[in-house]
């Protein structure tokens, strides 16, 4: 997709309207992607360190990452961040480096990330990701400087949410020390792109990733919807409901997060090795 021009047109508008308002990233054409990203760079604005909390498993959610990625790129390096174990790079590198092609593609897809499925099945695994990373070889094809950052942990951290996060933290501030400008953006579940636990959390929650980053002056944008599903794990792992939300995208404290971004509505990605999606 190319958005840039989509987002020139907006750019204006939304620089007059966070004025007297923040614009609401709802139901055009494109599904709320052109809006979000002229409301989400204008509230960012110089902020490096860009935190994205997402509800797992949506095919909206992809498409805008790639807009962000590609409309940051036209300022610098952009190093985008996944919530997919290291151990993944070099799988990743060796697709960023390929023609995207079908042998590639199954190439990547033949790796332990891609190939769990059921009851394992978080929602991060999905078509629609897979065509984010061939965005972003794109990109890199039209000379584009951009690359993509594995994030996760290995699988010895499992269970151990509080380590993990703290480790994924590790890992984002080693990758934004080593880039001396440009963005880092972060895609990540929603709870780890939190800056404090909230009000809200459970007991057993851990302090979130975004804790441990703020030295850093990270911005952090919580991405939901009016509507819809996405795929995610509660017990078991399924399409659950997107709750209407009453009010649109709005700036928020920064406490926890600095903007919510709603988009009009959700749909279940194309999941790989999961179950029927909606």
């Amino acid at each position: 997709m190319r958005w840039k021009q989509w987002i020139a047109m907006l750019v204006l508008g939304i620089a007059l309207a966070a004025q007297v308002g923040l614009a609401e990233a709802d139901g055009s054409s494109d599904g709320g992607i052109g809006a979000a990203v002229a409301l989400l760079r204008a509230e960012a604005d110089a902020h490096r360190l860009i935190l994205l909390g997402e509800k797992h498993g949506t095919s909206e959610i992809p498409d805008l990452v790639e807009a962000l990625v590609e409309e940051y790129a036209g300022d610098g390096p952009v190093l985008l961040g996944l919530e997919i174990p290291r151990t993944g790079h070099a799988a990743l590198r060796a697709y960023l480096h390929s023609d995207g092609g079908p042998d590639a593609r199954a190439a990547l897809l033949d790796t332990p990330f891609w190939r769990k499925s059921d009851d394992q099945h978080d929602g991060r695994r999905s078509h629609d990701m897979v065509d984010l990373v061939d965005a972003v070889r794109s990109m890199r094809v039209a000379g584009s400087d951009v690359a993509i950052l594995p994030y996760d942990v290995a699988s010895a951290y499992e269970g151990d949410h509080h380590a993990r996060d703290i480790a994924m933290a590790e890992r984002i501030r080693a990758a934004y020390r080593a880039l001396p400008r440009g963005r880092l953006l972060v895609l990540g579940g929603n709870v780890h792109a939190m800056l404090a636990r909230p009000d809200y959390a459970p007991p057993e929650m851990q302090v979130p990733m975004g804790a441990y980053l703020l030295d850093l002056d990270p911005f952090a944008v919580d991405i939901t919807a009016h509507g819809g599903w996405f795929w995610a794990c509660n017990g078991t792992c399924a399409a659950m409901e997107e709750l209407p939300k009453p009010t649109g995208s709005s700036r928020l404290d920064g406490r926890v997060y600095h903007l919510r971004i709603v988009l009009p509505r959700f749909s279940v990605a194309r999941l790989i090795g999961a179950g029927t999606a909606r």
